[in-house]
């Protein structure tokens, strides 16, 4: 019959330790397998992203990450010897998030990190054990795997879970289509040590990014000291047979000489490499699996999608899709939800995955493409709109929200309903932060830092003037949510808080129920307590004797 296992993660890359770090909080056991023998040494991707960040945070994550990562708050634009700064959190940005900055940390680090907080709770990577067969049935999925001492096992699990890259086997073993394109153009990352005079300018907290006649280069400095240089390469140092291989693995090593002289041609700052950590030219593929479910077996990461590297959104978004099913599986493995909770997982995550796609699709043809008008119009017209467009307002809250990531919306998924009072978040939106003022410990916080953690928790608006009713709301809000089996924490947010009312649109009493991965589920009038119990039996289960197996924690500010 084979191990039984609620759920196997096949992959142990970002997207497959975040699923498995949530699985762990809520106690759902599974198992990880990856058929390499340890995890990665190279740090191809090497920024996370503002909401990744916050979902870190929900997994206690966040604070070691930016132990270990360095701040990255400005992008200088070099071009001709002239350099123009754009501040990544600018102003009308700030409040926005508890983490306003990109972080730069190595992939590696970013997995030794879940590693880590996956081994608290008990669990390990099962390296060295490679899937060679999956099927797929109406109560499970038994999976063949291969052991390191090449014995064979056989897993039976309720869900399976492929995040092992763009090679899948798992999506193999679908059937799945993994359709897109492959550029003909070639990129370069290589993680280097440099030696800079004393006039360089750049220092940490800086992404320096310069226009070339191929595109854009770029360079930042890990915590280590050690710098990511990244960007259009040479066509002579490009011209290898690198195949047709749907991959964004390396397909060529290039030496420090090369490397020197690409830098020197292409960066237009004077250093030194004097050692390579390691360096790959790389191919440029934009695919998209065709499905993120199948029956009891999921896709996320690689599996499911890859795409340009420009804006290093490809692990953010893997950790977001983790994240997203992971909290799904443990409410319908541990009984707390229906199972149509999972059919919500493709609905989300694709359509943002699609929109990261077409975004740096056309990210990447600006920067790389052959066509002369366009890199007439970047070499000349770009360098001189930069300065005056990055110095806005409106242009640096829209690069904000582009690469952190905090525009992806789950509007349209069956799982949200209600509607928002205002002009705040509706349904399926990211709950904004925005700061308290009068937060009761006198240590401003935002919404945020308040709703840590994988639990749902509930805003009560008390709206524009203070009501005597409150407690009484508060009793039968708590008495509603009493009847599920949630762990749900109560906030209330007295009419004081103005800030946080206009952030949220609550011109009137409301209510704001946000999901596990902070994004808003419900939201109504204060006092419409058979909608908010509606919405909470299409979802969930209702908790025998009437309290939730948690309880549910009551809190004010």
């Amino acid at each position: 019959m084979g191990e039984q296992v609620p759920v196997l993660i096949v992959g142990a890359g970002p997207s497959g330790l975040a699923l498995a770090n949530v699985l762990a909080v809520f106690g759902v056991g599974c198992r990880i397998v990856d058929k390499k023998s340890g995890p990665a040494s190279q740090s191809r991707a090497g920024i996370l992203h503002v909401r990744t960040l916050e979902l870190l945070d929900r997994l206690d994550i966040a604070k070691r990450a930016v132990a270990r990562g360095v701040k990255i708050n400005r992008v200088e634009f070099g071009q001709r010897g002239k350099s123009t700064t754009l501040r990544l959190v600018g102003k009308g940005a700030e409040g926005l998030t508890p983490f306003p900055y990109a972080l730069g940390l190595e992939q590696h680090r970013t997995e030794e990190l879940l590693i880590e907080k996956l081994a608290e709770h008990g669990l390990a990577v099962e390296w060295d054990t490679e899937l060679t067969a999956l099927i797929d049935g109406p109560g499970g999925a038994r999976a063949a795997v291969t052991r390191p001492t090449g014995t064979d096992e056989i897993i039976v699990a309720r869900w399976v879970v492929g995040a092992d890259g763009s090679h899948s086997a798992v999506r193999r073993s679908l059937g799945l289509g993994f359709h897109g394109k492959t550029y003909h153009q070639t990129g370069l990352l290589a993680d280097v040590d440099l030696e800079l005079p004393s006039t360089a300018s750049i220092g940490p907290g800086a992404v320096r990014l310069n226009l070339t006649r191929g595109g854009f280069v770029g360079m930042f400095r890990f915590a280590s000291g050690r710098w990511r240089l990244f960007g259009a390469v040479p066509p002579e140092l490009a011209a290898q047979d690198i195949g047709s291989e749907i991959s964004h693995e390396a397909y060529a090593q290039v030496g420090l000489g090369d490397l020197q002289r690409w830098f020197d041609e292409y960066f237009q700052v004077e250093a030194q490499l004097k050692r390579a950590e390691w360096a790959a030219l790389y191919r440029v593929h934009s695919r998209l699996s065709e499905h993120f479910r199948v029956g009891n077996v999921f896709l996320v990461g690689d599996s499911a999608h890859i795409h340009s590297p420009a804006g290093g959104q490809g692990m953010n978004l893997g950790i977001g899709d983790g994240v997203n099913l992971g909290w799904k599986l443990a409410m319908v493995a541990t009984g707390r939800a229906h199972a149509q909770l999972l059919d919500s997982y493709h609905r989300e995550r694709y359509p943002a995955a699609r929109k990261v796609l077409r975004g740096a699709d056309r990210g990447f043809t600006l920067e790389a493409t052959r066509n002369r008008a366009i890199a007439w119009a970047r070499a000349n017209l770009a360098p001189v709109l930069v300065g005056p467009l990055v110095r806005t307002r409106r242009v640096q809250v829209f690069v904000f929200s582009l690469f952190s990531q905090t525009w992806i919306s789950y509007r349209d998924s069956p799982t949200v309903n209600g509607h928002g009072p205002g002009a705040g978040p509706q349904p399926g939106d990211r709950a904004p932060h925005c700061s308290f003022t009068n937060h009761c410990d006198r240590n401003p916080r935002g919404i945020l830092d308040l709703t840590r953690g994988l639990r749902h928790d509930l805003l009560l608006f008390e709206g524009p003037v203070r009501l005597l009713k409150m407690d009484t709301i508060r009793q039968k809000v708590e008495e509603v949510l009493g009847g599920f089996a949630l762990d749900t924490a109560i906030y209330l947010i007295p009419s004081t808080e103005r800030d946080l009312h206009r952030c949220y649109g609550a011109t009137r009493p409301c209510v704001f129920l946000l999901r596990p991965d902070g994004h808003v589920s419900y939201s109504g009038p204060l006092d419409d307590f058979d909608s908010l119990a509606a919405h909470l039996d299409l979802l969930y289960y209702r908790a025998q004797g009437g309290r939730g197996p948690e309880g549910d924690e009551t809190r004010s500010t």
